[in-house]
């Protein structure tokens, strides 16, 4: 962002969490937009770590901290009433694709109501700029790939990815009856320093860093695009730049590893080879994702920089710099 270009006040929903963390740290460096930060601290994993990701920015002036639920339109208001933001990200999510097979009423309550609630303050409010973070969860098991944003997808697995898809379909619609800039950013598989510990990637590493053996789902064949969370990144930024009205963007590494392919890497990165046994994989589970990202090419100017070995390594480096530490033994 240039000066003149700048936000003034971007509100960063699930800003203590994996992505929200690296996103204002980014703000705060690169630009001198001030960052309304909401985040209820749920117990999908261990409430202290987002503590500590957001640790760093307590003291800087141009950081605010509600913890709050987005769910509380009551309280939603409120903060837009005090902080008037320009912009929205809209981070904040359930996000364990398992987890919501099992319990879909919480994925609905807080993906589906808790966006309405940010989309109803954006109308009372006049938010000038939305930017979701949307999923690759909503294209479901498909055969064809790369996957692109015409693809169907109506067929997601999950309650999560069927959240994520219907967010997107609110968001339209509140663009299309109200005038709200918008724009989803599907991103494939983000991964990264302060990722959420019960992902692939932190739970075989810790394993590893143990001596135990790690658990691979089926025989490892499954594709996943493995995105950097600096390139993710970097695509918010470029969303709250450019200029839309309504848009539905992949943000996606573009080069696919099947799990087996991905514990090579890890265990290069890691100098360690890992012990693995084999359990079946679950019935949410796509066969692969794999994004198409001409559009974020044309619209966005963005492309993703980082390989996978060079990521990868730098979350090993994190993790044994005490990233993946117990938070109580810190």
């Amino acid at each position: 962002m240039t000066k003149n270009q700048e936000i003034k006040k971007i509100l960063v929903t699930g800003g203590a969490g994996f992505i929200g963390s690296h996103l204002i740290e980014t703000i705060l460096k690169k630009t001198s937009s001030r960052i309304v930060c909401i985040d209820n601290f749920d117990d999908a994993y261990d409430p202290r770590l987002k503590q500590r990701n957001i640790e760093p920015f307590l003291k800087n002036l141009r950081f605010i901290l509600y913890k709050n639920d987005i769910r509380d339109l009551t309280k939603m208001k409120q903060i837009f009433k005090k902080e008037k933001p320009d912009a929205i990200v809209h981070l904040a999510a359930k996000a364990d694709t398992r987890k919501a097979v099992l319990s879909p009423f919480e994925y609905i309550s807080v993906n589906i109501e808790g966006t309405l609630n940010l989309l109803e303050c954006s109308r009372e409010f006049g938010i000038k700029k939305f930017v979701f973070a949307s999923s690759s969860s909503v294209y479901g098991n498909k055969n064809s790939a790369p996957f692109s944003e015409e693809d169907q997808t109506d067929f997601p697995l999950s309650p999560y990815g069927a959240s994520k898809k219907a967010a997107e379909i609110l968001i339209y619609t509140y663009h299309h009856n109200f005038n709200l800039p918008a724009i989803c950013l599907r991103v494939f598989n983000a991964y990264g320093e302060r990722m959420r510990p019960n992902l692939v990637l932190p739970l075989w590493l810790k394993k590893m860093l143990n001596g135990e053996p790690i658990e691979m789902s089926g025989d490892g064949t499954r594709r996943r695009d493995f995105t950097y969370v600096g390139d993710t990144v970097n695509a918010i930024m470029l969303a709250l730049k450019k200029p839309f009205d309504f848009e539905i963007i992949n943000i996606g590494n573009s080069r696919p590893l099947t799990l087996n392919q991905l514990l090579h890497v890890l265990e290069k990165a890691a100098g360690i080879t890992a012990t693995v046994y084999k359990r079946p994989s679950h019935h949410a589970s796509v066969e692969q994702t794999h994004a198409s990202t001409k559009k974020a090419k044309h619209l966005l100017g963005w492309k993703p920089l980082m390989p996978i070995e060079k990521g990868v390594k730098r979350f090993v480096s994190w993790a044994r710099n005490g990233g993946l530490e117990d938070i109580h033994k810190r």
